[in-house]
């Protein structure tokens, strides 16, 4: 600014405009970004090492968190319908083979009583002779 003279200190807040933008996101964030305050003595625009983009890298790392929480949140869900769904197939498939092994043993049963009447009632071929 050119009312400061070159020793004077400045205040500069890093991290201050990308709280306003995080604060607008629907899921409210797991932490706030740091701000830190530094009083410095004019001359450079910015802190030695720090960049401007800083804040927007920031910002995007929380993006990514939060993203990363709620695919995981959906591959749980997701897990569990399908752990949900092996319960289900695997009490059908015991219901399914004692109703299988229930048949066989009727059809066992049926066999051996048509085998046993066919035997004990032996049937007479009667031919008739016209003449």
């Amino acid at each position: 600014m050119s009312w400061e003279e070159p020793g004077s200190p400045q205040l500069s807040l890093s991290g201050f405009s990308s709280l306003a933008s995080i604060s607008s996101t629907a899921a409210p964030p797991a932490r706030l970004p740091s701000l830190s305050l530094s009083i410095g003595t004019g001359g450079e625009d910015q802190q030695p090492g720090v960049s401007s983009d800083d804040g927007h890298k920031s910002v995007r790392a929380m993006k990514n968190r939060e993203s990363a929480l709620r695919s995981r949140a959906r591959k749980r869900a997701y897990t569990q319908e399908l752990e949900k769904e092996v319960r289900r197939l695997v009490e059908d498939n015991l219901k399914l083979k004692r109703q299988c092994k229930q048949l066989q043993s009727e059809i066992a049963a049926l066999t051996a009583q048509q085998a046993s009447s066919k035997q004990s009632s032996p049937h007479r071929r009667t031919s008739s002779t016209q003449f």
